[in-house]
C-alpha cells in the first residue's frame, strides 16, 4: 500500500475532518497554533488518541508543532505531508517583510544571514518552534550568538562543552536537553548539515559532535601512556609523573583545555591503537615509547588530541583491528593527522599465516565492506578472505616496532 493510501485510510476518518481543515488554515497562515472544535465524544477520542492526551470539552487549543510531531512519531510522515494529501497542498504564508527585516539582521551581526539555511530556518521558528512573539528576537539573537561559535560548513577540529557554549551568552544551562534554545540550535544545525531533526537522545549528541559540540567536558575520553610532554607547568608535570609510576593518562575534554598550548616537542613520533590490550602490554613491558588508544571509534577528546599533536608536528602512526569498524576507526584518525602502521594488504596476509600457523580461530569478518585508500588491496583480501583480526593478534610485531621506535 503506498504512503497515501496509509494516511487516507488511517487519518482521512469523519472525525478528524475538522482537525485537518484547522490545521490546513493555520499552516497557510503560519500560526503557531489554532482553536479546534469538539463536538462529540467520536471527535474527542479521535483527536485525543492521534495528539496524545485526552480530550475534554467543547474545543481545545492544538499546537502545530506538537501536532507535527505526533504524526511523525507515529506514522514517519509531517503534518504538512499530511494536510497535502488529504486537503491539497499548503501555501504558506511568506513571513511579512517588517518580520523579516527584523530577524535577518540579528543573523546577518554573526555572518549568517546568507547561508543557505537561514530562511527555512527563521520559517520553522515562527512555525513549529514554539517561540512566542515577545520572545523571537531574544531566542534569534541567543541562537545566532551559539551558532557562529559552531562548526556548521566544516568538519570540526576542535570540540567545545555544550555548558561552556551556553556560558558564552550567560546562561549556563540554555543549552540543556528540552530547552527552547537547544531546540532551535539543533534544527538550525539539522538544516546547515543537511541532516533530519534528531528525535532522541543518540542523534541529538551526534549533531552536536558533528558540529564541534561535546555533550560535557569529562564523560569523552582517550586514554594516554607515556606522552612526550614538554612544559614545566603543573599540567605537564602532572602527566610525566603518571607515567613515572607506570600509569595511563586518561585525558579529557577538561583536559585539554587546562594543557599548555604546546603539548609535545615537534617531530615527536606517537603510536596510536583501536585497542587497550596493546597499550596496557607496553606498560607491562616498559616501553616508554607514546600510545594513544582510540577505544574503538575515536571519541571527540581523542579526535582534539590528535589535531593538538598534529598541529604540533608530531608524527602519528596508527593502527587498528583489521574489521571494518577498524577501518573506520583508522579512517577517521587519518582526517586528523595520522598516517597508516603496519596496515597494509601484506601487514593483513602476514597476520593471516601467523594465525594458521598458531591454529588460532579467527571470526568472521561481519558488516559492509569499508574502503582502505591508503592501500586499496586491504579491502579486497579482508573480503574475500572474511576474517578479522583483532589487534590482540598481532601484538607482537606492535610491541617489536614500539621497543625498537617507530
Amino acid at each position: 500500500m503506498a504512503v497515501t493510501d496509509e494516511i487516507r485510510e488511517a487519518l482521512g476518518v469523519p472525525e478528524l475532518r475538522g482537525l485537518w481543515e484547522a490545521a490546513r488554515e493555520a499552516l497557510s497562515s503560519s500560526q503557531p497554533t489554532f482553536r479546534l472544535e469538539l463536538p462529540d465524544d467520536a471527535t474527542r477520542t479521535a483527536v485525543g488518541e492521534l495528539y496524545g492526551r485526552p480530550m475534554w470539552g467543547e474545543g481545545t487549543r492544538i499546537s502545530v508543532s506538537k501536532l507535527d510531531d505526533a504524526l511523525r512519531n507515529r506514522f514517519g510522515v509531517g503534518l504538512s505531508q499530511v494536510v497535502e494529501v488529504l486537503h491539497g497542498s499548503v501555501a504558506e504564508a511568506e513571513p511579512a517583510a517588517e518580520e523579516a527585516d527584523e530577524l535577518l539582521p540579528v543573523l546577518d551581526e554573526h555572518g549568517l544571514a546568507g547561508t543557505s539555511w537561514a530562511a527555512p530556518w527563521l520559517r520553522w521558528v515562527r512555525q513549529y518552534g514554539r517561540v512566542g512573539e515577545a520572545e523571537l528576537v531574544g531566542i534569534v539573537h541567543a541562537a545566532a550568538r551559539v551558532l557562529a561559535a559552531m562548526a556548521l560548513s566544516e568538519p570540526p577540529r576542535s570540540w567545545t562543552s555544550r555548558a561552556s557554549l551556553a556560558g558564552r551568552i550567560g546562561f549556563p544551562h540554555s543549552l540543556d536537553d528540552g530547552t527552547t534554545l537547544s531546540r532551535v540550535v539543533l534544527k538550525a544545525a539539522a538544516l546547515a548539515q543537511g541532516a533530519e531533526s534528531p528525535g532522541n537522545e543518540r542523534d541529538r549528541r551526534s549533531l552536536w559532535e558533528r558540529c564541534g559540540v561535546a555533550p560535557d567536558g569529562v564523560s569523552a575520553t582517550v586514554l594516554t601512556w607515556a606522552l612526550p610532554v614538554s612544559g614545566d607547568d603543573a599540567w605537564s608535570a602532572g602527566v610525566r609523573s603518571r607515567t613515572e609510576l607506570g600509569l595511563p593518562a586518561h585525558l579529557t575534554h577538561l583536559d585539554l583545555g587546562a594543557a599548555p598550548e604546546r603539548l609535545v616537542p615537534e617531530g615527536s613520533v606517537i603510536a596510536v591503537c583501536e585497542h587497550p590490550r596493546v597499550l596496557e602490554a607496553a606498560i607491562r613491558e616498559a616501553l616508554h615509547h607514546p600510545v594513544i588508544c582510540l577505544s574503538g571509534l575515536p571519541s571527540t577528546a581523542a579526535r582534539a588530541l590528535l589535531e593538538r599533536l598534529s598541529a604540533d608536528g608530531a608524527v602519528l602512526r596508527v593502527h587498528a583491528d583489521f574489521d571494518w569498524p577498524g577501518i573506520a576507526a583508522a579512517l577517521t584518525a587519518q582526517r586528523h593527522g595520522t598516517v597508516p602502521w603496519r596496515m597494509s594488504g601484506d601487514d593483513y596476509r602476514s597476520a593471516l599465516d601467523r594465525a594458521s600457523r598458531d591454529r588460532t580461530d579467527l571470526p568472521t569478518l561481519v558488516g559492509a565492506p569499508v574502503p582502505t585508500p591508503w592501500d586499496p588491496q586491504l579491502a579486497d583480501l579482508m573480503t574475500t578472505a572474511a576474517r578479522a583480526i583483532e589487534e590482540e593478534h598481532a601484538l607482537q610485531p606492535l610491541l617489536d616496532d614500539l621497543r625498537r621506535g617507530l
